[in-house]
C-alpha cells in the first residue's frame, strides 16, 4: 500500500506503508516500517515518527530557548501530543492545548507515540472551539503561543491574530508553521504578514521533513521583545536533558536564508 503527498500538479512523493491504524474526521495514521508511524491531517502528513525530532524539537526548543523565562504556553491544534512532548523537557513550564478535532487526540493514542504527554499534570487539554479559549483567557496569560498547523489556520483573520496577540505577554512571542518557501511562498508569505501585524521581530527558521512533500519546511517566529539569534539561552538550548536534534548551532543555523530568498521576504521580514 503506498501513501501519496502531492503539491497540486508540481511534485509527488509516495510512501510505502503496511497498514492503516486510524482513520476517523480526517485524521489517519500509517503504520509505514520503514518511516515508523505517520500521522495524517486532510491528507497531509504532518509528521513521521522517526522525523519528529527534527520538527517538534525545532519547533517547541527555538522558542523556549529564545524567551527568557517562559513559564506558560498555549498550543493551538497540539491534541497529537507531540509539542507537549518536547515543551515537557522544561521542567517549569505549564502547557495549554486548545485542539479544534477531536479525532486527533484519539490518533495520538492509536499510534502509541505521544499520547502519555497529554496526561501529565503540567499538561491541559481542551478540544473545541479556538476563538472561545481566547475570549476566555485572561490578557497576556501566555509567554508562548505556538500554531502547530498551517493548514488548519486562517492568517488572513485579523480578529483572530489580534486575539492571539492579545493573549501574549508584554514580551510574549509566537511560532507558526509555515507552510513551504519551495512550493507554496504564498502561504509563507501570508503567515510573515500576519505576524508583522502583532510584533516587532518576525523571521522565518526552517526544519527538514521526512514526509511532507518536498522535505523543505518552515516555521516563523514572531516576537514583541526577544531575538531569536541574539538572546539565545545558551544554557537552556545545550544543557536542557533529552534533546536528540536540537542544540544551540543547529537553532541559529536555521535562520539563514539564501540571499534570493531573502530578497523575496525582505518586506515580510523583520530583524
Amino acid at each position: 500500500m503506498w501513501l501519496t503527498q502531492e503539491v497540486g500538479e508540481i511534485v509527488k512523493n509516495e510512501y510505502k506503508t503496511k497498514e492503516k491504524l486510524f482513520e476517523k474526521e480526517g485524521v489517519e495514521v500509517y503504520d509505514s516500517g520503514y518511516f515508523g508511524k505517520i500521522v495524517l491531517a486532510g491528507g497531509k502528513a504532518l509528521y513521521c515518527e522517526h522525523d519528529s525530532a527534527m520538527r517538534h524539537e525545532i519547533m517547541a526548543h527555538t522558542a523556549m530557548c529564545t524567551h527568557e523565562e517562559p513559564s506558560k504556553v498555549l498550543v493551538i491544534d497540539g491534541g497529537d501530543g507531540a509539542l507537549a512532548h518536547e515543551l515537557l523537557k522544561h521542567k517549569e513550564v505549564e502547557i495549554d492545548i486548545v485542539e479544534r478535532n477531536g479525532a486527533v487526540p484519539e490518533a495520538a493514542s492509536a499510534a502509541g507515540l505521544y499520547a502519555e504527554a497529554l496526561e501529565e499534570s503540567r499538561v491541559s487539554l481542551v478540544v473545541g472551539d479556538l476563538p472561545e479559549k481566547l475570549s476566555a483567557a485572561e490578557e497576556g496569560a501566555y509567554d508562548i503561543v505556538f500554531i502547530n498547523r498551517f493548514d488548519a489556520m486562517d492568517f488572513d483573520d485579523d480578529t483572530l491574530i489580534g486575539q492571539i496577540g492579545r493573549v501574549l505577554g508584554e514580551k510574549g512571542l509566537v511560532v507558526a508553521d509555515a507552510s513551504s518557501q519551495l512550493f507554496d511562498m504564498a502561504g509563507h508569505k501570508a503567515v510573515l504578514g500576519a505576524l508583522c501585524k502583532e510584533f516587532k521581530i518576525v523571521m522565518p527558521f526552517s526544519y527538514t521533513s521526512m514526509v511532507r512533500t518536498g522535505g523543505e519546511c518552515w516555521l516563523a517566529m514572531g516576537s514583541r521583545f526577544f531575538h531569536p539569534t541574539a538572546d539565545i539561552n545558551l544554557q537552556r538550548a545545550d544543557l536542557t536533558d533529552g534533546y536528540t536534534y536540537y542544540n544551540s548551532d543547529v537553532h541559529i543555523a536555521r535562520f539563514a536564508l539564501p540571499t534570493g530568498t531573502f530578497e523575496q521576504l525582505k518586506e515580510y521580514i523583520r530583524r
